[in-house]
């Protein structure tokens, strides 16, 4: 395919209709150029193209400079740069690296799920009540050797008896729950000491919501090793031990709501007493600041009588 100045140099005829074309070319760039109306540089661009077509049916081919061949396409897995290759290896591996750490982190936590599901089950089939639980009621249907014995009283815990194992029996004076722990705390008179247990091979997840969920004032015996603490227990007669639990039951639970906590009818009492017959309902019957009003506790006497102050006044007056 020749361009039109080679046919220009093969044919003089060609040559001119290549020369007029091109001037008509030159005067219609000029004429837009210059933003001539279209209808001064109409007929021009009219002549032209019709001198093209002239050309072509003597030429055979368009007028105009000789079009590039296309380069052909390479195949698809032509091999890129060094540089892309770099690129895309770098890339290739860093996706491969997030993937596999996907898959492990979806492993572990398919592991740590099979395992609580196991654990469930295991502690579901498992027989606890010697564990923890609601003591059945004995009826005096059986008499143990020790009798009274077997109870360690609360006022006798001390540090000597470090590492001994105790059963305690009392009021369940409070209870809360930390984590996978419960910390009770276990009144007798006048007398209190800390019962700690925590979620373990031995003591299932249920005892630690067992020993939390037992409403205040039931009875409770503990079972389990005496301990000293690092720092001593603050709110307990008994600061200088604790009792690691092993056993909890429930002898007797308090199946009415409290009228009022014991943790608050224990806290002494700031605001003075009026004189006999001059009684103040407003300063009396009031529990501001977490204390009972002395209307409610003489309305419900015999749990405001469990209090260890008064507590010590029947001990003095017994005396």
């Amino acid at each position: 395919m020749s361009t039109p100045e080679e046919a220009a140099a093969a044919d003089p005829a060609i040559a001119e209709l290549t020369d007029q074309i091109a001037k008509l070319g030159v005067s219609i760039a000029e004429a837009k150029q210059a933003k001539k109306p279209k209808e001064e540089w109409d007929p021009l661009l009219k002549e032209m193209l019709a001198l093209k077509v002239e050309y072509k049916a003597k030429t055979g081919q368009e007028y105009g400079p000789k079009k590039e061949e296309k380069k052909p396409k390479g195949n698809d897995s032509q091999e890129a740069s060094d540089k892309n290759k770099e690129k895309r290896a770098k890339k290739a591996a860093e996706k491969a690296a997030k993937e596999e750490k996907k898959r492990k982190q979806r492993e572990e936590r398919e592991r740590i799920q099979r395992e609580k599901l196991e654990k469930l089950k295991s502690a579901a089939n498992e027989d606890w009540s010697h564990v923890f639980g609601d003591a059945p009621m004995i009826q005096s249907a059986t008499k143990s050797e020790e009798g009274v014995n077997r109870w360690t009283r609360i006022e006798a815990l001390s540090k000597e008896m470090e590492g001994k194992k105790v059963l305690v029996r009392g009021f369940l004076h409070t209870a809360r729950g930390v984590g996978k722990g419960a910390f009770v705390l276990i009144r007798s008179s006048l007398y209190t000491v800390q019962c700690v247990a925590f979620e373990s091979k031995d003591i299932p997840s249920a005892m630690i919501k067992y020993m939390n969920g037992v409403p205040v004032e039931s009875i409770v015996d503990v079972y389990g090793t005496l301990t000293v603490p690092a720092n001593p227990v603050e709110g307990a007669t008994q600061s200088q031990v604790e009792v690691q639990v092993e056993k909890f039951h429930c002898v007797h639970k308090a199946t009415a709501a409290m009228p009022f906590q014991m943790e608050d009818a224990c806290r002494p009492d700031l605001v003075k007493e009026t004189d006999v017959g001059a009684y103040d309902h407003e300063v009396n019957a009031s529990a501001e600041g977490g204390r009972v009003g002395q209307e409610t506790r003489l309305d419900h006497r015999w749990i405001d009588l469990r209090t260890p102050a008064n507590q010590s006044i029947f001990r003095v007056q017994s005396m």
